[in-house]
């Protein structure tokens, strides 16, 4: 449908240019062109005068106090200052709950300035509509960035990774729930620092972020979890001959609680293994993973290989051991499980990094001795062991599992459908033992046979790494009737929002801190998994820190082109009918007195 603002323009336009045209026909000179202009021009004013300008509708800004905004700041003329929850208490503001509730009490609004720390999460849902100007604080003193460790199976290493602001040349430490010690690292210019310990009995424990400043006074505490997983023991098949490296691998399965079955070819046709061990299709279907070396998958042939892909394919997961350079040969047969490196023939040696900063960060993690092992033996100062890796090329599907010191690839796995193959490279892994790293030698073969092993099926929902006390937070990964136990024994029953789909959300505020625990109804019973909430203003300089900047991101949206106008109103319309008025008048007079004077005889 045509607007009437185009119909009129068109009209007037019309008849303005026929006016004009007429009289540059009827006469020639400059009082013609003149009075042709002036019909245009009046034609012009006569639709300014039925369509006059929009005009922004008034012309305040909007001062936004957040948190830690100055208490002595003042609205300036022009200016009104309302005050969000967070921001402390200020002389002649105005508290509003949040940023919607002000912009719709106040529709004359223009723009937008926000002071202080930033707006929370539930002010940036949503535009504003107008521009915004935010200038960010500087970044508090303490502690502004922090990834807790990952879920860690009980006797693995785990590490969390952080960033400190103002605190060059101090320290940050790791402390257990006891309050010992574990780690610690000088915090250098960029602040960013990484620390991690040996994950012990399964549960949930509450570790300490501890940042110490120059002069080594404590700046701040900070509560870390750790969450050690009680998993079900691996089911592991040793394929391969006799050799030290077998001798210790069972011994470490043995003392990680791993169900080890092995498979050792003796020579001479002698085959040391029970019926649990034989690589058949419903072997490999009851096994979480397989630990072959690279002679006894060549000795497979063809169609032994063609099993153990298919078991691959299906989930579960195989290690090839290196045991000499790599031929055309045993390559050939590492693709068949989906396993493409190159290279292989060459050694080089295998960089290793302290065991741990000091004696005593090592003593914790080994934990307690023996009694029948002297005091000097393994002790912190002993020289590393040498060991060499098998150097081979690997692509970009090539995910590293395990490094040394310098970055080399130690152990690293491929996709194939389901299930991942991976390939250990260090020729001689059992020289840690005897040169008293059993700790390495463990936590290597680890994160190996983790990163292939057949998925298990605990309970694990998602939750916030660091959720917060009286802070919303989602729970994801419910298949049922949920509810949460709050630390103080309290039950909330957790209704999932059906728009998450097949995600399973629910949204829980804890309202204090302490250990919390989802309970879920499953096909075993009740399952049930445990969270660390942490106190109010635990992560204060992060928050502040991740406010600004999400602050400054929301703000130079609002400032996009793309932005919905300023609400606008048409302006006054008397101005434009006074000059059409005059202007028409005088048109009308020039006009009589010229055909007033042209008519007259010459």
């Amino acid at each position: 449908m045509i607007a009437p603002e185009t119909i009129a323009a068109v009209l007037i336009a019309a008849g303005a240019l026929v006016a004009a045209v007429l009289l540059l026909i009827r006469r020639q000179g400059w009082q013609a062109w003149l009075l042709a202009a002036l019909s245009l021009a009046s034609g012009l004013l006569l639709y300014l005068t039925l369509f006059p300008p929009r005009l922004p509708i008034g012309g305040e800004t909007l001062l936004v106090a957040t948190a830690e905004t100055p208490a002595g700041v003042r609205a300036e003329p022009g200016e009104r200052l309302v005050a969000l929850p967070e921001a402390p208490t200020i002389a002649g503001a105005e508290r509003v709950p949040d940023l919607a509730t002000a912009l719709r009490r106040h529709g004359q609004i223009q723009r937008i300035r926000i002071l202080g720390r930033g707006l929370p999460p539930r002010d940036r849902d949503a535009d504003a509509g107008l521009p915004v100007e935010f200038a960010p604080m500087p970044v508090p003193r303490g502690l502004v960035r922090l990834e807790p460790p990952a879920d860690t199976p009980a006797g693995a290493v785990f590490a969390l990774a952080g960033q400190a602001s103002g605190l060059e040349g101090g320290a940050a430490e790791l402390l257990d729930p006891a309050g010992r010690r574990v780690d610690g690292r000088t915090i250098g210019a960029d602040g960013s620092f990484t620390l991690g310990g040996t994950a012990r009995a399964a549960g949930l424990a509450r570790f300490t972020l501890r940042l110490r400043g120059r002069d080594r006074a404590i700046v701040s505490d900070t509560p870390v979890p750790l969450r050690t997983l009680a998993e079900q023991p691996f089911r592991v098949l040793l394929i391969g001959a006799p050799s030290p490296e077998a001798k210790y691998l069972r011994r470490w399965a043995e003392d990680s609680g791993i169900d080890l079955q092995s498979r050792l070819d003796a020579g001479g046709g002698v085959d040391l293994a029970g019926d649990r061990a034989r690589l058949n299709a419903a072997n490999l279907r009851d096994v979480d993973a397989v630990i072959i070396d690279d002679q006894a998958l060549l000795a497979m042939g063809s169609g032994g290989r063609s099993t153990l892909a298919q078991a691959v394919a299906g989930g579960l997961g195989v290690v090839v051991r290196m045991t000499g350079p790599a031929t055309a040969a045993t390559r050939e047969s590492w693709r068949a499980l989906g396993l493409s490196v190159e290279a292989g023939s060459d050694i080089a040696p295998v960089v290793l990094p302290p065991l741990a900063p000091d004696a005593e960060a090592l003593a914790f993690q080994r934990g307690p001795g023996s009694d029948d092992v002297p005091e000097g033996v393994n002790a912190f100062d002993d020289p590393a062991p040498d060991l060499g890796h098998w150097m081979v090329r690997t692509g970009a599907d090539f995910v590293t599992a395990v490094t040394d010191a310098d970055g080399a690839v130690l152990a690293g796995w491929q996709q194939r459908g389901q299930g991942r193959t991976a390939l250990w490279t260090v020729a001689n892994s059992f020289a840690l033992i005897l040169n008293g790293q059993d700790d390495r030698y463990q936590q290597w073969w680890s994160e190996a046979i983790s990163a292939v092993a057949r998925p298990g099926g605990l309970f694990r929902p998602e939750v916030p790494p660091l959720p917060l006390a009286g802070e919303r937070m989602a729970i994801c990964g419910l298949t049922g009737a949920a509810q949460v136990l709050g630390a103080d024994g309290t039950a909330n029953t957790l209704v999932i929002d059906p728009a998450a789909g097949a995600k399973g959300c629910a949204a829980y505020w804890p309202s204090a801190e302490g250990s919390h625990t989802i309970e879920q109804s499953g096909r075993g019973g009740k399952q049930t998994y445990d969270f660390l909430v942490l106190p109010r203003g635990a992560l204060k300089a992060i928050t502040a820190r991740e406010t600004g900047e999400a602050t400054a991101r929301w703000a130079a949206e609002q400032n996009a082109p793309n932005m919905r106008g300023v609400p606008e109103r048409r302006g006054p319309a008397w101005p434009y009918f006074l000059a059409w008025l005059l202007l028409s008048g005088a048109l009308w007079f020039a006009e009589r007195r010229w055909r007033t004077v042209s008519d007259q005889p010459g």
